[in-house]
């Protein structure tokens, strides 16, 4: 991970505020790997990437959809994302 200062990212709060997620919600993400910011301040401080927020949409559509984003031996987003690189 990189620091803030050195990229453009967001506040855990901000990205919040922008799709409608708490913040706690957030945090559960990070903790299970399912959406993991690529920022970390010294302080500890969680910071989130275009690319970021991108996968977070993307684990919202499918949880909009009815599909279970915790079972262990699938990641639905990451095979989308795998998908739409090899399309």
């Amino acid at each position: 991970m990189v620091a803030m200062e050195m990229c453009a990212a967001r506040t855990v709060g901000s990205v919040a505020g922008l799709t409608g997620v708490s913040v706690r919600t957030l945090h559960h993400y990070d903790h299970i790997g399912l959406v993991v910011p690529s920022v970390r301040t010294g302080a500890g401080y969680r910071g989130y990437t275009d690319a970021d927020i991108e996968r977070l949409h993307m684990v919202l559509v499918y949880r909009a959809a009815g599909l279970a984003l915790d079972e262990p031996d699938v990641d639905v987003v990451a095979g989308a994302e795998l998908a739409a690189l090899l399309w």
